[in-house]
């Protein structure tokens, strides 16, 4: 492994055209799309399974707010003049299934389902910060430019999910 100081330093030479950079954006934002459409129709589920009333409500609220980030989705589908294209955001469903199996494993308390639950939220919202973080970089290199502006809105709601979801965490193992 190179050491930091015998590292490669990019000079910009490997610029993107703009059409190349569109069709990343749009693979992002179907990927990430398909991921919020799983989760607002399988987080109810979960939240039905949360023994504290806390974590219950912080879920769905986590469903209605993700309701209000695939409206912006789509204003910026709208804004590039394209249309959502299906996917099938694979790792998510087996994600959720994982998390569902491990949370209904036999001999779980409620409050280890609760904890368990809150580390698959976790790893959740931090692939979702992710995505929308590099969906904001592509958008930097686009002409559109209230594409940013939306996405930095749904960033910081991922970013806010995130802090509530450990302070719950604390709640439990504090």
């Amino acid at each position: 492994m190179a050491s930091k100081s015998n590292m490669r330093l990019f000079n910009g030479s490997l610029k993107m055209d703009e059409a190349s950079l569109k069709k990343v954006f749009l693979i992002q934002l179907n990927n990430i799309y398909c991921v919020k459409s799983y989760l607002v129709a399988n987080l109810p589920v979960m939240a039905e399974n949360a023994s504290f009333a806390d974590l219950k409500m912080a879920i769905l609220e986590t469903v209605d707010e993700i309701k209000i980030q695939l409206l912006r989705m789509d204003e910026i589908f709208t804004i590039l003049g394209e249309l959502y294209e299906p996917q099938q955001c694979l790792g998510v469903r087996f994600l959720t299934i994982e998390a569902y199996v491990a949370i209904k494993a036999e001999g779980m308390t409620p409050l280890e389902s609760d904890l368990t639950m809150l580390c698959f939220l976790d790893a959740l919202v931090s692939l979702e910060i992710s995505c929308f973080k590099n969906l904001y970089n592509l958008a930097d290199s686009l002409p559109q430019k209230d594409l940013r502006f939306l996405l930095q809105q749904n960033l910081d709601m991922c970013k806010d999910n995130k802090e509530l979801y450990e302070l719950i965490s604390k709640e439990y193992i504090n």
